[in-house]
């Protein structure tokens, strides 16, 4: 069985949001099949101490805060050159992680453009879940804004854009939440394998009749908990035994 690097800008636990549900499903289906470590950003403190329902899905679990200020993220970014999205998301500490993880296995999955900067050089064992493209994201902010906030938010365009289409170039594919995000990026110049991955639907939690017939049995039995979890004893670092 092949060991996977899973890397996340936040913990995909719970699956409650946008893109914690599209993280989440990927890495559950990846840990079907292959040894999968998850190392990721907490939210806030409650991501720190994951349930065992999730972690026992993990052959490793490695959960760093991130509480660097947006203003110093802002004063980084002017410092370095780099993106502030980069910059956010910047910490020795992660790269040790990264590193303590990456001799141990066979390819990567990297969720969220903010991730890629702890990459290795060599991205062919790295499939890039950009999700959305960004830095369009941020040139439509800089179109609704003005003065000096307007200059940043091009500034940022220009650059995470640059940081993208370097990214997808060295990369095995980059993935995008629909067609129409894909097709912009390649418009855009990106070069490399593009591939639009689109969100499901869990057809059995939201099958119609299934959900009659559960609202039937909760009227008779009393509404139960629709996923129990139990606390992680170990923190949020573990891991399997190999």
């Amino acid at each position: 069985m092949s060991d996977l690097l899973f890397l996340a800008h936040r913990v995909p636990f719970p699956p409650d949001r946008g893109d914690k549900i599209r993280s989440f499903h990927v890495l559950r289906y990846l840990s079907a099949r292959m040894r999968v470590h998850l190392v990721a950003f907490a939210d806030d403190a409650a991501d720190l101490d994951p349930p065992v329902a999730f972690t026992d899905m993990l052959a490793s679990c490695t959960i760093l805060p991130r509480g660097k200020s947006q203003a110093r993220a802002g004063l980084e970014a002017l410092a370095t050159g780099k993106p502030v999205s980069l910059t956010a998301f910047a910490s020795p500490a992660m790269q040790a992680a990264v590193d303590r993880v990456l001799p141990r296995v066979d390819g990567i999955y990297c969720f969220s453009g903010q991730m890629a900067q702890y990459l290795p050089d060599d991205g062919a064992r790295v499939v890039m879940d950009f999700v959305d493209m960004d830095s369009a994201k941020f040139a439509g902010f800089a179109d609704d804004s003005r003065g000096p906030m307007r200059w940043m938010m091009r500034r940022e365009a220009r650059l995470l854009g640059a940081f993208e289409q370097e990214i997808a170039a060295r990369v095995s594919a980059s993935l995008f939440v629909s067609e129409a995000e894909a097709a912009l990026f390649r418009t855009g110049g990106a070069t490399g394998r593009i591939l639009a991955v689109e969100n499901g639907i869990d057809s059995t939690t939201f099958d119609p009749a299934g959900q009659a017939e559960k609202g039937g049995r909760q009227g008779r039995l009393g509404r139960r908990h629709p996923h129990p979890t139990t606390p992680a004893k170990a923190g949020a670092q573990s891991e399997r035994p190999q």
